[in-house]
């Protein structure tokens, strides 16, 4: 009796104490509770914050929800732009280092031509740095996705495209962006890493043998 007492109060412990968080999670920034009616733009600020994730500007916009330039004319596209795009825009989540996964980048007004680069700089924590640079085409007005490649552990992404100076100027080749993906290390997650849970089942399993053995010697 003993020895079962034993064990049970080692499994109880096995599960108050095993982790099911502190693993990391990538979240979508997709701006949509931004959203207002009418069918101009509406003023967001300097900065936005959402699931940990900040976006920080000079004179931050969005399209609202009936605006011919909002891409897809769809609020779940709803995208920020910058008053002015030649100012770089700065991703961060917190002062903690996360993974830049991808972004939706968009001509800013419906119909533009032409071309252009936005260019990304991802900064680490000993201020070294990595960059990108996506193409952006002028068909169609919608949303292009953009991957990042060596923008792990970065502790912000700056961005902008340096041709325009002013709201509007430039117009053809200012921009907007959408769906923010990044994997922010330390995300609260229920599901624990397969490896975990493997060395838990096989503690459990481990477990339950011994008390077994136990039980059998005892008969």
């Amino acid at each position: 009796m003993i020895i079962d007492r034993i064990v049970a109060k080692a499994l109880l412990a096995a599960l108050v104490t095993f982790p099911i968080g502190a693993y990391a999670g990538t979240v979508d920034i997709n701006f949509s509770s931004l959203s207002q009616p009418g069918s101009t733009y509406t003023a967001v600020g300097s900065t936005t914050t959402q699931d940990g994730v900040t976006v920080t500007g000079t004179d931050l916009y969005v399209w609202e929800a009936s605006s011919p330039n909002l891409p897809s004319l769809s609020i779940a596209d709803t995208s920020v732009f910058d008053y002015y795009a030649s100012t770089p825009d700065t991703i961060t989540a917190g002062g903690n280092e996360f993974t830049m996964n991808s972004i939706d980048l968009a001509p800013l007004l419906a119909g533009g031509t032409g071309t252009f680069d936005v260019e990304f700089t991802g900064t680490f924590a000993d201020s070294s740095t990595t960059s990108q640079t996506f193409t952006v085409n002028d068909s169609p007005d919608a949303l292009q996705l953009f991957n990042f490649s060596g923008f792990a552990n970065v502790v912000s992404v700056s961005f902008g495209q340096g041709t325009n100076s002013g709201f509007f100027e430039g117009q053809d080749t200012a921009y907007q962006f959408d769906d923010v993906d990044a994997t922010l290390p330390g995300s609260t997650s229920t599901t624990p890493e397969p490896s975990s849970a493997l060395l838990f089942a096989s503690g459990l399993v481990g477990l339950f043998l011994l008390a077994s053995r136990r039980n059998g010697l005892r008969a």
